[in-house]
C-alpha cells in the first residue's frame, strides 16, 4: 500500500498533467503541424476557341509539390488539386504554355511550392466540319459467313483537324464483330475516329444489318 500511495496516488496530479500534455502534443503534431506532399495532377486544357482543337500535348500530367497542415493534406482527394490551362489565346501552330503556381487550384490553407514541368508544349490545329460517306467493315472472321445487307446513315458529319479531314471523303466503322448465330443480325456499330484527328462525329454510331450467305 505504501508503494501504491507513494508512486500512484500521490502523483496523480502530475501524471494527469503529463497525460494532458501528451494528448495536446499529439493533437498539435497531427492537426496543426505542417507537411509537404507531391501529387501527380492531370492538365486540364480550357477555353480553346471552337474553331481550333488540340492536335498533340507533350505531357498530360504534372507533378505538383504542395505544403499545408497535416489535417488537410491527409484528407486530400485527387480532385482537390487542379491544373487548368487557359488556351483562349492560342491559334494554329505549336505553342509553349507556362504553368504558374498561381494558376493551380488547391484547397484553402494549402500552398503550392513548385510544379514540374512548369510548361506544356501544345500543338493546335484549325478545325473543319465535313460530311463524310460511311463504310462498313466486317471482321475477318465473319466475312466468309456474313455479308453486309444495309446500313444507315450513309453519311455522317464530322468535326476535326482541317489538315486531316480535308483529305478524306469517307469514314469506316470499327470491324463489325459479336456472337452472331441468326441468319440476320442488326446492331449499332461505332465509327472509327482513332485513325483521324476527329473531335466530334454526328451520329457516333450507325445501324448495320448483316446476313448469312
Amino acid at each position: 500500500m505504501d508503494f501504491v500511495r507513494k508512486h500512484i496516488i500521490n502523483d496523480w496530479k502530475l501524471k494527469g498533467l503529463s497525460f494532458v500534455l501528451a494528448v495536446m502534443l499529439w493533437f498539435a503534431i497531427s492537426y496543426m503541424g505542417e507537411s509537404k506532399l507531391s501529387v501527380s495532377v492531370p492538365v486540364l486544357p480550357a477555353n480553346i476557341e471552337k474553331d481550333f482543337m488540340i492536335k498533340s500535348m507533350d505531357t498530360e500530367d504534372v507533378l505538383v509539390m504542395i505544403s499545408g497542415p497535416v489535417s488537410v493534406l491527409k484528407n486530400l482527394r485527387p480532385k482537390d488539386v487542379r491544373v487548368p490551362l487557359d488556351l483562349g489565346e492560342l491559334k494554329n501552330g505549336r505553342h509553349i504554355v507556362s504553368i504558374q503556381k498561381t494558376d493551380i487550384v488547391v484547397p484553402k490553407g494549402v500552398e503550392v511550392e513548385a510544379v514540374k514541368p512548369d510548361y506544356v508544349v501544345i500543338e493546335v490545329e484549325r478545325t473543319l466540319e465535313k460530311r463524310l460517306k460511311t463504310i462498313v467493315k466486317l471482321d475477318n472472321k465473319w466475312s466468309a459467313i456474313y455479308s453486309v445487307k444495309s446500313w444507315y446513315p450513309q453519311y455522317v458529319t464530322v468535326e476535326g483537324s482541317k489538315v486531316s479531314i480535308e483529305k478524306i471523303e469517307a469514314i469506316s466503322t470499327i470491324p463489325v464483330d459479336g456472337n452472331f448465330t441468326s441468319a440476320e443480325e442488326e446492331l449499332d456499330v461505332p465509327l472509327d475516329t482513332k485513325s483521324q484527328l476527329i473531335r466530334k462525329v454526328r451520329p457516333e454510331t450507325i445501324r448495320v444489318i448483316i446476313r448469312r450467305h
